[in-house]
């Protein structure tokens, strides 16, 4: 029988693709008594870092904030020494003193923010959960190839890997007021970013018989949390769309 999903770990990706369609709620809809949502740290970093000169930066901020009791940011090995780095290379390059300070001792330039940074904390962050293998079940819902596209046993074996656009598809089928499509072309409007529409749903290889999310998205939950006044993703909602 296969394991149901105890951990969801969103990537950067689908936190800004959401962010762009306003549609950040949909997060919410796995059920808390089963399932606890984690942001890695490095993932959190990435996704917020620009916040003051990005609206779907600052809008995935306030999201984490106002969520904190129901989301977990979580600290790991990878993402503590990137995130270190990446505000090491910011002073570097804002500070002329700092930089005549490394040409002076021959000292090499701070680098910047390496790609897939928030993949790697996830990867981290999964590897550390390995206690007694394979350790929990982790669904992470991403966008980038990182993941969507890993070779068999590039990732930690309790990993069941999603995309953005199957864990859409999920919540449209399970109240079909929800529009998948909508989310991902409000994303996609806006300021001309595509989101990633690939279908992949991908069980954890090394949990004895594989690993299920589906079960754990409340319908309910769901229903509560996206028919809100003014939420244009829902038909039928207050909005009057």
């Amino acid at each position: 029988m296969a394991e149901k999903i105890r951990i969801v770990l969103p990537d950067t990706g689908p936190l800004i693709t959401l962010a762009h369609a306003n549609a950040l709620e949909v997060l919410l809809a796995f059920d808390a008594q089963q399932v606890q949502l984690v942001v890695t740290d490095m993932v959190e970093f990435e996704a917020t870092r620009h916040r003051s000169t990005r609206e779907d930066a600052q809008r995935i901020s306030d999201f984490l904030e106002k969520h904190a009791g129901r989301i977990v940011i979580e600290k790991t090995v990878f993402g503590q020494m990137a995130i270190s780095a990446a505000r090491l290379y910011e002073r570097y390059t804002e500070s002329q003193q700092l930089r005549d300070f490394y040409a002076t001792s021959n000292m090499p330039a701070p680098s910047p923010l390496a790609p897939n940074s928030g993949e790697l904390s996830i990867n981290s962050y999964v590897s550390e959960l390995i206690g007694q293998p394979p350790g929990p079940p982790c669904l992470v819902i991403a966008e980038d190839d990182f993941f969507l596209r890993a070779t068999p046993g590039a990732l930690p074996g309790n990993a069941h890997i999603i995309s953005t656009a199957t864990l859409l598809a999920k919540l449209e089928e399970l109240d079909p007021r929800f529009k998948a499509r909508d989310v991902l072309d409000a994303a996609r409007h806006y300021k001309g970013r595509e989101p990633n529409r690939a279908t992949v749903d991908s069980p954890a290889s090394k949990v004895k018989g594989g690993s299920t999310w589906d079960a754990t998205v409340a319908a309910a939950q769901l229903t509560t949390k996206l028919t809100k006044k003014g939420n244009p993703r829902m038909k039928g909602s207050g909005s009057g769309s």
